[in-house]
């Protein structure tokens, strides 16, 4: 049975797919062999390409490499079992840039109930996503030094002891600022912060990138050093040792390091690592 035309001579289809147009999610269509043949002038301008090129699969050539194969993937298996679905993908802008976009598309039937194809809105959802990242950021990250915070570098070592597992150990190390309370004392809180950051950035510059540091406390500082075995420790705090030091006097002030090392073990408890690191660097503290 034809699609009967309104009194403009437009068929209800072509009457929706007006009202569309303009409409400011990005809107497509596709064919039941899932080809898409529609997409709205928000589409258009967002992507900066013509009607034609987007046609078919050309609107995957705006997709991010890393997200074309999963998104595929979803839009296939949907299309062939003709449910909805809803994924997230990166897209080409008009300027270039990548914006995350949410894509929820669902099945469509023509005027006698046959499956006719799909069609499917889109919105931009970069901002949250980057409002989100931003949050877990703050949640898992020292303020003051923009290290890694002590909840974080406890999941670190969790991941260490399952990687132990493997025969892979690795050691923690915790350390304490060597007179950091008098300099904070004599200088003033404000100081002190500086001296922490400049600490911090010695810390983690003594170390190899693979590694994970953290400011587990006021002047204290977390250190795992995958894969090292405890005795090849002992290299790398007192590279710590020497950078801490310089990092004091470029602020005027002498202050050191005192650290503490355990291994981590596939059946050690994390509580017991990291109870070992803190009394070994205490121990070492009294030798300063």
């Amino acid at each position: 049975m034809p699609d009967v035309k309104n009194e403009t001579g437009e068929t209800p289809n072509e009457f929706y797919l007006t009202l569309l147009e303009e409409f400011p999610a990005l809107i497509w269509r596709s064919n039941v062999a899932g080809e898409c043949d529609w997409f709205n002038q928000t589409w258009l301008e967002f992507t900066g390409r013509t009607t034609e090129q987007e046609y078919g699969n050309g609107w995957t050539e705006g997709v991010h490499p890393d997200d074309l194969g999963p998104c595929v993937d979803i839009w296939m298996e949907n299309l062939a079992a003709r449910t909805p679905f809803v994924m997230e993908y990166r897209l080409a802008r008009n300027d270039g840039e990548y914006r995350w976009i949410r894509d929820f598309g669902r099945p469509f039937n023509g005027p006698d109930g046959e499956f006719v194809g799909y069609i499917g809105a889109c919105y931009d959802i970069s901002d949250m996503k980057d409002l989100a990242a931003e949050l877990e950021r703050q949640a898992s990250h020292d303020v003051l030094t923009g290290l890694p915070n002590r909840r974080a570098f406890n999941a670190e070592v969790e991941k260490a002891i399952a990687f132990a597992a493997r025969d892979r150990p690795s050691t923690v190390l915790f350390t304490d600022v060597d007179r950091f309370k008098t300099c904070n004392d004599a200088h003033g809180h404000e100081f002190g912060d500086t001296v922490l950051r400049e600490v911090g950035g010695a810390i983690r510059g003594a170390v190899r990138d693979i590694d994970f540091v953290a400011r587990v406390g006021g002047d204290e500082f977390g250190v795992l050093l995958w894969g090292h075995h405890a005795l090849q420790s002992d290299e790398v705090v007192q590279r710590m040792k020497t950078a801490v030091e310089s990092a004091g006097r470029s602020c005027g002030v002498d202050i050191g390091l005192s650290a503490g090392a355990a291994v981590v073990t596939a059946h050690g408890a994390i509580d017991a690592i990291l109870s070992e690191a803190d009394m070994n660097m205490y121990a070492d503290k009294g030798r300063a």
